[in-house]
This record gives C-alpha cells, structure tokens and sequence, in this order.
C-alpha cells in the first residue's frame, strides 16, 4: 500500500498562488473574522514599518484550536458545524469551508504572526509562520516548524516573546540549511531579521476597536507586506475616477445599502496609517451608497424571484409611488430554478441631469459614487461576493446590450447601484470559485443570469420605453427635460441682458470718471451762448426772439439727452452678481451727484442766459410766451417717448401672437399628419385574414398612436395657455409688481444663495487645508519632541553633541512656545464657555506680536478698563478676532510716519480696537466686512468677514466706529446676557 506524501511547497500552490491578490486575501481574511462570530473586524496598514494587521474580536482560537485546525489544511472544522455560536448570538452561515483560505496571509507579506485568545480560555496563543520557507522545494511539509508560545491573560506580546519565536524558527531554518538553496536561506534570514525591529507594544497603542487586551478574538500581523498593498490602497492618483484594488475587494463589505435592512452582522474598517498622527478609514460609510442614496434615487425596484424565478416587487419611477410588478420567466416551464428564490433591490439614476430628479448637489454627488463604485453586487447572507459590483465588471452584460439599441434596453450599469441577496441555504449550487473570482460558470449561474438579463429586458420594455404601457417614465421625462430646457435658454438670456447692463455700467462709470458729462454741458452751454449772441444781435425783434426761444429749446432738450444717456436702470427679470449690484449702487450714488450738482445746475444757467436775453430784446420776448414755448417742448417730448414705447409694446405683442398662432397651427398639423398616418397604414393590413383577437390589438396599437399625439400636443397647448394666463391674470396697474418683478426677485434670491454656498465652501476648504496642514504640523512636531528626548540620551554620553543638542532644545522650546500660543484657537478644546478676562488677552497679544511691535515702533497702549474687563465667551470666538484686528492695524500703521498707537479699551458692553492710522475710507464703509474685499496688496478680503460671521454666531456684533486716534477703529459688542449670566460673567 502507498500512500500520497505533501512536499512543504503544497502551501503555497493551494495560498498564495490561488489568490489574484493581496486585496482579494484580505477580502478572505474579514470573510474568516465573520465565520468566527466577529462583531467588528478592522485592517491596519502601517506605512512607515511596512506592518498590516488584521484584527477581530471574534471566538478566537485556543492554543489546541490553532494547532488542530489553524494549521490543518484542508480542515473539515467548518464543514461540521461550523464554529459553536457564543451565547444569545444566531448562529451564522459560513463563509469558507474549503480549510484553505487562511493560507492566503501569504499574498500579503512573506511571513505572519499570529495571536489568538479564545472566550474560553485563559491564555493567548502566539506563533510564527514563514511563508517563504513553503517555497522552498525538497522539503517535505512535516519538516517546516511553526513556533508557539502561551502568554497569560491580560499580558499581550512584546519584544522578548517575539525574540523567542524568531529564534526559535532561525534555528528551524539553519538545520535545513542543507536542503535550501542559498538565496532562500539568506531570503529567509533577513525576512526574520526584521522582526527583530518589530515593537508590538508601540504599535498596538494606535490601535482602536478590537484588541486582545481585554477581550477574545484573532490578529494577523504580516510584516513586511508585500510593496504592492501601499498601491492597492492609494491606486493611481493620476485618475481619480479609479477605485484603488482595495477599496474595489472590501469596499461594501456587508449589504448596508438598503433602506430598512437590519444592522449587519459584522462592521468592517480598513485603517491607513499614512503617519503616527493621520490614519484613515478608507473604506468608511462615506465612500459607500447608503440608505439615503438609495431613496434618493430616480427609479427603483425592489422584489424576490421565486423558486420558478417568477419576479414579483415594486417598481417606482421618479419616486412615483411604488406599483405592483410582476416578470415571468419563460424558462421555467413549470420546473423549480437550479439556482433558487432570490431578492434584487435595484436603484437607477439617470445619466443626465435635465433628466433626474435629484438636485445638482446630489447628483453630482451621486454621479462621484457611480463612477468609482456603482454596479449591481452579489451577497451571500449579507457578505458580498467578488467581483460582483466592481465598475468594471459588467457581469450582466448590460453595457453590450444597451449598445445594441440604447432606446429599447435603457439600462446602463454605470448608472445602477444594487443588491442581489442569496443564501447559503437556498442558493447553494451558486458556487464561489476557489480564487474567490465569482461564481462557477455551471447550470445555474447560467440560469442566474439568464433571469436577471431577462427581468431588465422585460422591465425596460414595460416601464422605461416611449410606448410602454407606464407611462410614468415618459411623460415625467419630457416635463423634467422641458423645465431644464427652459431653465437653459433663460440663463442664456439673462446672461446676454447681464452682459449687456455691465458692460453699459462699465461704459457709462468710465465716462463719469473722465469727465465727460461736464465737457458736454460745458459744450452745452458754449453753443447756447453763441446762439443767444446771435439772436439778439437779429435786427428782426420777432425772429430773434424765435432764435431766443429755440436756442432755449434746444438746450433744454440737450439736458434731457444729457439726463438719459447717464441714467441706468436696473434689468428687470434677472440677477446680478453681488460686485455688480454694488457697482450698480455706487453708479446710482454718483448718477445722483451729477443730476443735482451739474444737470440741474446746468438746467438753472440755461434758464438764467435765456431770460437775460430775452430781457436784452425787451417786450418782445414777453414770460407768458417763454413759458408756453417751454411747454410746448415738453409736452411734444412726453408724447413722443409714450408713442415710442407704445410702437415697442405692440410690437412684441404682433410677435408674441404670431408666436402663438404657429405653435396652435403645428400642433394641428402634426396631430393631423398622425392621423393620416394611421389611416393609410389601415389599408396595408388584410383584416379578412386576422382573427378577431388580432384585430383588437391592431385597433387598441393605432388608438395608442393617436392618443399619444393628442396627448402630447393637447400638453403643449396647455403650457401655452398656462403662460398667457399667468400675463392676462397679472395687475397691469401702473407701478405695480408683476411676474417679472418676480421672477428677478427669486433670481436674485437663488444667486445671493449661490454666492454665499460659494463663500462658504471657499471658507470650508480653506479650514479643512488648514486643519489639515495643523495635524501634520503638530505630528511632527511631536516627532521632533520625541527624538529630542532620545538624542539628550546620546548627548549625555557625548560631549561633542552636547552643544548640537543644547542648540536645537533651545530653539525648538521657542518654537514649541509659540504653536501653544494657538491652544485658544481651537475650539475642540473649548467646548463651553468660560470667562474671558481683558489682561489675559492682552497678554496674548504681546505674546503674539511683541517683536512686530516693537520692530514698527509701534505704541501698544491698553486701558485699565479693557484689562479689567471679563466675559463670558468662547476664547476660540474672542481670540482671532483680535488678532485679525491687530494684525490689520500694525499692517497699515506701517505706510504711516511715527508716531503710531494700538489702543485697546473696553466700555460698557464693547471692547474697541483703535489706531491711528490712515482709516478706512467713507466709500468703503459698507464693504469693509464683505468677503473677498481688501485694499491690502494681495489680500484675500477674508479676516473682517469672517471674525464678524463667528461673532454673530454667538450674538456678538463687530462694527466700524468713529477713531478717537484718528484712525480705523473696531467695536466687538458683546451679546445681551439675562441677569443671571451677566452675574456669572462678572465674577
């Protein structure tokens, strides 16, 4: 009898080399974490000491656990029962039961540790296992050690029990010396060397969630990891819509997708440790679809196939309400499926966005998540399947389909997102291959997909086509896409009439600023002059006083002009940025001006020269006959504007109507064409030989066609009719609002909306830069006070480095001295409020600006009421604003000879920041706190405005006051306090 004998190289073919990759194990590693009853299972990957660990808190393993099955493979503890549930826990289906998964560590790194403690027992088992050594060929498996050791509970390893299990297997290796070759013995040895360095106790104080500490459960620390993990989990960062390897394998670990689901059974977390202060959980909820996506969505399905895999479920179509649907399978044939009863919960988004429901921020948000993780995923009681679900398996083939003809199929699978739930139980012959690269490619995975490519034909044929039955889909579709449409062409307009009125605003402020408006009365008035000359020097008394009283005329009707060609109105029905309407108002502000202090004085002297001529003619020129003439002119120009305005209004009315007539007109041409469409087509049909069920369905095919056309152009005719309503039924009284006014008013509303969502954001990723710039600043200087405290060591041992150590104490405590200056700022820090004292914030001042002070010989006086003064506030609110404040101060103190004085003081209930510098001017009163304004060279106009939005979160105010130094000064007035606050504030 002979018997099969395993070489020591078996572990590798059946781990490692069965693996497509180091995601796709540690994929197998979390699947291992909830056959063991783990609640959570976490991956750390240290960046720095090439270490990942994958840890649980599941059962774990007893030293007799781990050497009777651990390290069996192909063990058959899974088949038998699986892992005995804890108390009051289900038991749950299990995962793997081939007894081989745990070899696939090996993808990850060259070699493992393994720590275990079970609920049971009260010690923790600790080993190594080298990887590389079942490489190795002419070795059979028996001769390949594993060493172990027993650590009581409530120790966890260090560095002397990892020395021990190192020499242990070194001395393993060297008695094999002989049959290894010499680069795999050296391999080998410097793989164990770098445990040496390894200081588990460090590292496990990074760790959060589950620990061996206190509690049961498994960790696998393989270190050094293979140099491709720091790629599968940055993926390429030249393209940003491709999912890193790794967040494709564990991304969705468990079905948490579906709105109303139950929690899963086991939370996954996958830690990058970019640097000991930065770790983060890349495959979080947040890079995920969640519930809420899932409600959002435009259209979705959710139902069970049966046994016969006969569909039956909702379908809801731009979050109409959900209708009843069911599909059936014509494969059935009355036969139970082979791959049995499953559920699908489908959500769809449109791919455009006139096209969807969802609002822009959500579908752009959504569209982000589609492009790097949409698909339709596969779970086995709640834990996904791979590949199913990755962007770039389309394992439906819906993409091929819907090349074929885009218009009947619909479906896209970039644009779906979705859950196939199976079961161990009911879906058995659904078989995982042993790669863990999908399912076997037998019966009834054909069936499988056969039924859901079946389901989305039968689906999008009845609700997602021109002529299906739902109509739903099409009409909401059209109404979606017209709103988008017209929204389009009104932007468009707007943005022509906006130009349009900036470049009007530039040209006319351009004009005010070169004078021209005076040029053109003086002008005015130079040719009135001469004209009034040469009427009274007209030896015909009659005919001069003609010229007299044209000339006037004339120069009159010149103000006018003057008057119109300088007045702006502003566009009604449309927006305007922020900066225009500003410049706008500032325009009207010197439009003002110049109507008071030159056109109406101009009108005056117009006058005066007239009436001296006139008296120089005597009677004449009489008044009665000045003023009538005046009149005159000025009734014919009413009339005449009245009468161009009249010309312009029934203009677009003839336009407006023609409009309308062609559109009645087209709708009465096509609704006509379609019936003698439908008419002729009768005569092709030979009814002589249709039975009677035939004909019906030709009668009922020809009504849909007519009754969609009347439809469609019955819905045009009340869109027309709508818009004429909305004008016949408006108020046309004179000086009353009308839609117009409306419209320009929510337009306005929606851009002041817009631009503040955009200041906001702009001010959101400015703190998140800075936050996070803070974190890697503070590491490392953390890093720095660390490795300061390890060189004194060396110093102590070495003269010549005490100076170079003396050095570089001395000014990193300076520098250490100034970052703690900013622990006020952080608001983390100063949850609630507490009571805030003048000297202490002049003392942070000095801290902060001593050596700019005194450098700019600048005086920094503080009165005793401001050091004496207290509050009770945030200092993380109180602080930056003054140093906002006394940075703008010494910044303009500095263009300003000496002497130069920074006042602080407090009266009543404001604390007031003073200089004496050059101000702020008049104009710019009402700016000062708007963002994105600044006189400063390159300034960013954020600081006022935002310690003012700060302020007023907490019912501060910020105000520009009146200088007693002659300069700008600031007022932080402090919030109306009950008595008993006041109270407290005050002691």
């Amino acid at each position: 009898m002979a018997t099969f004998k395993a070489r020591a190289r078996a572990v590798d073919m059946l781990g490692r080399q069965q693996i497509a990759g180091i995601p796709t194990a540690i994929n197998e590693l979390f699947k291992n974490a909830h056959d063991a009853y783990a609640k959570n299972v976490t991956g750390d990957f240290f960046r720095a000491e090439r270490l990942l660990v994958i840890r649980d808190d599941g059962v774990g393993m007893s030293p007799d656990d781990f050497v009777s099955k651990w390290l069996v493979v192909g063990t058959e503890s899974k088949v038998q029962g699986g892992i005995t549930p804890p108390t009051n826990e289900p038991e749950r289906p299990v995962l793997g039961e081939k007894g081989i998964g745990r070899l696939a560590v090996a993808a990850a790194g060259p070699q493992v540790l393994v720590m275990s403690r079970s609920r049971a027992a009260d010690v923790l088992t600790f080993a190594l296992v080298n990887w590389t050594l079942f490489t190795a060929s002419g070795i059979d498996l028996d001769e390949v050690q594993i060493p172990i050791t027993q650590i009581p509970t409530g120790v966890v390893p260090d560095r002397s029990h990892l020395a021990g299990l190192v020499d242990q297997l070194q001395a393993n290796v060297q008695a094999l010396q002989e049959s290894l070759s010499s680069t795999l013995y050296s391999t080998v040895m410097s793989e164990l060397s770098v445990l040496r360095a390894l200081d588990p106790g460090e590292i496990r104080k990074r760790f959060s969630g589950p620990s061996l500490i206190d509690g049961s459960g498994t960790e696998f620390w393989i270190s050094p990891t293979d140099e491709m993990l720091a790629h599968d989990i940055s993926g390429n960062p030249s393209d940003e819509f491709e999912p890193p390897p790794l967040l494709k394998m564990l991304i969705g670990f468990s079905d948490t997708m579906i709105p109303g689901n139950p929690p899963p059974p086991m939370n996954a977390r996958f830690i990058d440790h970019r640097s000991p202060d930065n770790a983060v959980n890349v495959i979080g909820d947040s890079e995920f679809f969640t519930p809420d996506d899932f409600a959002i969505a435009d259209h979705r399905i959710s139902g069970m196939f049966d046994e016969y895999g006969q569909f039956s479920g909702t379908v809801s179509v731009y979050g109409s309400d959900a209708v009843h649907h069911r599909v059936s399978w014509p494969g059935s044939k009355g036969q139970k499926t082979s791959c049995g009863p499953f559920t699908l919960n489908l959500a769809y988004v449109q791919g455009k966005r006139s096209a969807s429901r969802l609002s822009p921020e959500e579908f752009n948000r959504t569209t982000q998540k589609l492009i790097r993780v949409g698909g339709l995923y596969v779970y086995r009681d709640r834990v996904r399947i791979l590949p199913y679900g990755n962007h770039d398996f389309d394992w439906l083939d819906i993409e091929r389909e819907r090349s074929k003809s885009a218009s009947d199929y619909f479906w896209s699978y970039r644009r779906m997102f979705g859950v196939v739930g199976i079961s161990s139980s009911e879906n058995f012959q659904l078989q995982e291959k042993a790669g863990r690269e999908g399912f076997r490619s037998n019966a009834a995975y054909r069936e499988f997909r056969d039924l859901l490519q079946n389901f989305l034909v039968q689906t999008a044929r009845d609700f997602f086509r021109q002529d299906s039955a739902d109509d739903t889909w099409r009409t909401t579709k059209m109404e979606l896409t017209r709103a988008e449409e017209a929204r389009r062409r009104h932007d468009s307009q707007s943005r022509q009439r906006r130009l349009a009125f900036r470049k009007s605003l530039a040209d006319k402020e351009a004009a005010l600023n070169l004078g021209k408006p005076e040029q053109e009365a003086g002008e005015l008035l130079s040719e009135l002059e001469d004209e009034l000359s040469n009427a009274v020097s007209d030896p015909d008394a009659d005919r001069a006083a003609q010229r007299i009283l044209a000339a006037e005329s004339r120069a009159q009707r010149s103000i006018s002009n003057l008057r119109a060609k300088y007045r702006l109105a502003r566009p009604r029905g449309i927006s305007l940025p922020s900066a225009v309407m500003q410049d706008f108002e500032s325009y009207q502000h010197e439009y003002q001006l110049l109507e008071v202090n030159l056109l109406k004085v101009t009108r005056m002297e117009v006058e005066r020269r007239s009436t001296a001529a006139a008296r120089r003619l005597g009677s004449a020129l009489d008044r009665r006959r000045r003023l009538e003439a005046g009149l005159e002119r000025t009734f014919k120009e009413a009339q005449f504007a009245l009468l161009q305005s009249e010309r312009t209004t029934l203009d677009a009315l003839d336009s407006l109507s023609n409009k309308v007539t062609q559109t009645i007109q087209t709708s009465r041409q096509v609704l006509e064409s379609e019936i003698r469409l439908v008419s002729s087509s009768i005569n092709s049909f030979r009814t002589d030989e249709l039975t009677d069920q035939e004909i019906t369905d030709l009668r009922r095919s020809l009504e849909d066609r007519i009754t969609q056309a009347v439809d469609s152009e019955v819905a045009a005719m009340v869109r027309l009719h709508d818009r004429l309503d909305l004008l016949a039924s408006d108020d046309w009284s004179a000086g009353k609002g009308d839609v117009v006014d409306v419209i320009g008013s929510l337009e306005q509303e929606v851009a002041s909306l817009r631009d503040r969502a955009d200041e906001d954001l702009d001010l959101a990723q400015l703190g998140l830069a800075l936050q996070v710039i803070n974190h890697e600043f503070s590491a490392s200087i953390r890093s720095v006070r660390r490795n300061l405290q390890r060189l004194r060591t060396w110093a102590d041992a070495n003269k010549a480095l005490r100076p170079v150590y003396s050095d570089l104490r001395a000014s990193f405590e300076h520098l250490d001295a100034y970052l703690r200056l900013f622990t006020p700022l952080n608001k983390r820090l100063y949850r609630r409020g507490t009571v805030v004292k003048g000297g202490d914030v002049e003392q942070f001042i000095l801290d902060l600006f001593q050596e700019r002070i005194s450098n700019e010989n600048i005086t920094f006086e503080v009165t005793d009421s401001f050091r004496q003064a207290r509050v009770k506030a945030y200092p993380s609110t109180l602080y930056p604003v003054f140093v906002n404040l006394i940075d703008n101060s010494i910044f303009w103190l500095m263009t300003r000879p000496t002497p130069r004085v920074i006042r602080l003081n407090h009266t009543g209930t404001a604390w007031t920041v003073s200089d004496n510098g050059p101000g702020i001017a008049t104009k710019d009163h009402n700016r000062v706190f708007e963002l994105g304004f600044s006189r400063k060279p390159n300034g960013r106009g954020m600081g006022l405005h935002i310690s003012r939005d700060v302020l007023r979160k907490e019912g501060w105010e910020l105000e520009l006051a009146d200088s007693p130094l002659g300069g700008a000064s600031f007022l932080l007035r402090e919030p109306i306090l009950d008595t008993e606050a006041g109270a407290e504030a005050a002691t």
